[in-house]
């Protein structure tokens, strides 16, 4: 058995699956063995049931920054990417779905830091916007604001960070 690294009421993301709440510990049986289970409620109210003892090498993580960390984050020095724009989406995707609770924020500061807007392919841009919006719902619900609130204000960052580049 393996220790319980959450708590009903604690708010995850799962890199597949994304925002949620843990909802429940469950135990099954399965081929005569008992498993325990996390149910994390889902934003679309769906449950994932996420195996205990895999949860942290699924990349299951406790949701943790709020966007005053986000924005901070977002400030500090860029970091370069790969110039190749299939290698650049290959280390994009890596961090995206990293457990690592900044490894998002700084892939957007590094995209954006390192990056004129005409040298971003279209693959790119989309990676982008997928980004934001997570890091924003992230944001909305840690510091249990609104949405369209967190929206704005880490979309004011990226322009900010796209004009100074």
């Amino acid at each position: 058995m393996s220790p319980h690294l959450f708590q009903p009421g604690d708010r995850v993301f799962h890199p597949t699956y994304g925002l949620g709440v843990i909802e429940a510990l469950t135990t099954r049986g399965k081929a005569g063995q008992k498993i325990e289970y996390y149910g994390v409620r889902l934003a679309d109210t769906a449950i994932l049931s996420v195996p205990i003892a895999r949860a942290e090498a699924l990349g299951l993580r406790r949701i943790a920054n709020g966007l005053t960390a986000i924005l901070t984050c977002l400030r500090s020095r860029a970091q370069s990417l790969p110039r190749d724009g299939r290698q650049r989406a290959m280390e994009l995707k890596a961090r995206s779905l990293s457990p690592q609770p900044d490894a998002l924020t700084q892939a957007v500061r590094d995209l954006v830091g390192c990056s004129r807007p005409q040298d971003m392919t279209p693959a790119d841009k989309r990676w982008l916007g997928s980004a934001c919006e997570r890091l924003s719902a992230e944001a909305a619900l840690v510091d249990a604001i609104d949405l369209n609130e967190a929206r704005r204000a880490i979309q004011l960052e990226v322009d900010r960070l796209r004009s100074s580049t």
